[in-house]
């Protein structure tokens, strides 16, 4: 008689096999396994992958590292002393202000601040996100950018990944 065999290194959704033999060969196609939590890989690639995205992350991106609205902005590279990019999408904004008689660098005013935080609410929903969500890879924080914030990717976007940036605490083996 033929019974059930579940698999126990395909934690996510275990697979059921008819024969012991057939249980066997699938476990040994994955040799590759977690020193964190065991779970069981096919290549080394995808192991490291897994440890590293959620084991051994020494950073994370959160929105809520963002906590003032003026650090999605950097000075611009294509208008530098003139004008600030925002992190989001990389329309850049003015600076208004300019020190009496001077032909230096010019400054944001409490005016540019006022219509730049109306841009970060009305276009990229800035404050909006649960402030426990993190991300442990930077390409799924760029996703949630683009998805949640109307974000667009540029150079741009390094400034403002750098803002949101948290150091992690290192996790322990098992």
């Amino acid at each position: 008689m033929q019974g059930l065999f579940m698999c126990e290194c395909c934690p996510k959704k275990p697979k059921k096999f008819e024969t012991a033999e057939d249980l066997k060969a699938h476990e040994a196609e994955k040799q590759y396994n977690c020193q964190y939590c065991g779970n069981r890989f096919k290549n080394k690639n995808e192991a490291e992958r897994h440890q590293n995205s959620l084991h051994v992350r020494p950073h994370s991106w959160s929105c809520s590292a963002l906590k003032d609205y003026k650090r999605a902005f950097h000075e611009s590279n294509s208008r530098p002393y003139e004008a600030d990019t925002c992190g989001y999408c990389g329309e850049d904004f003015s600076r208004s202000g300019r020190s009496p008689g001077s032909n230096g660098p010019r400054y944001a005013t409490e005016r540019d601040w006022e219509e730049r935080s109306r841009h970060l609410q009305d276009c990229h929903e800035f404050g909006e996100c649960n402030t426990s969500k993190k991300f442990f890879r930077a390409d799924n924080f760029r996703q949630h950018l683009k998805h949640s914030h109307a974000g667009v990717s540029g150079k741009w976007t390094n400034m403002l990944e750098t803002a949101c940036m948290i150091n992690e605490e290192p996790v322990q083996h098992r």
